[in-house]
């Protein structure tokens, strides 16, 4: 692996002068690959930066020349706030905030019948539609019932759009029929991509 300097954005520093063609000399360190030895690469002759492939050694693939962790990309998944919409109420909102980058995929909702423990994921509904900090999910409002997101659901992943550290996600949930004595409750999972 090679830590690549001066491609597309603008280096500290003098500019290089002389020899670009051939090789840039550095020293040799033992144990540990050559450090500022590298070839020339992009634009060579027709102005522009220059491209210097530093060879980085095995240890170092982990981290950058400056000791920051590289960002590796993940899959993940991210769980809301569990919530109960009480007897005789219909409305409550699924909530969470990601503590890393995070950008959802695959969404898992699930509704019970808090007394009798049964399914109660065709009377709640997302609405009017999921939001990523102010971003709406979906290209429109309404009513999306639960059970498109159930865990047997086939073909429903979605490209959310990424949530930074801190960032609230919101689902409100309204139930199509008042929550029945000992409530519904209400449970969702959002599996996706997270940086490390």
């Amino acid at each position: 692996m090679a830590l690549i300097l001066g491609g597309g954005m603008n280096v500290v520093g003098d500019d290089l002068s002389g020899d670009m063609d051939g090789d840039m000399e550095g020293d040799d360190m033992s144990g540990m690959s050559t450090i500022g030895r590298g070839r020339r690469r992009g634009a060579a002759r027709g102005g522009g930066r220059a491209q210097i492939a530093v060879p980085t050694p095995q240890w170092m693939n982990a981290t950058t020349s400056q000791g920051v962790s590289r960002p590796e990309e993940n899959l993940d998944f991210m769980s809301f706030t569990p919530l109960t919409i009480a007897a005789g109420a219909t409305t409550g909102t699924l909530t969470a905030q990601p503590q890393r980058p995070f950008r959802g995929e695959r969404l898992i909702l699930t509704a019970t019948n808090v007394t009798a423990g049964t399914d109660a994921s065709g009377t709640a509904t997302i609405n009017p539609a999921i939001f990523v900090g102010a971003v709406q999910v979906g290209t429109n409002q309404g009513a999306t019932p639960f059970q498109a997101f159930r865990a047997d659901a086939f073909g429903v992943r979605l490209s959310w759009p990424a949530a930074g550290q801190g960032t609230v996600i919101n689902i409100p949930c309204v139930l199509t029929t008042v929550a029945p004595a000992g409530g519904v409750s209400l449970a969702g999972t959002v599996f996706g991509r997270a940086m490390r």
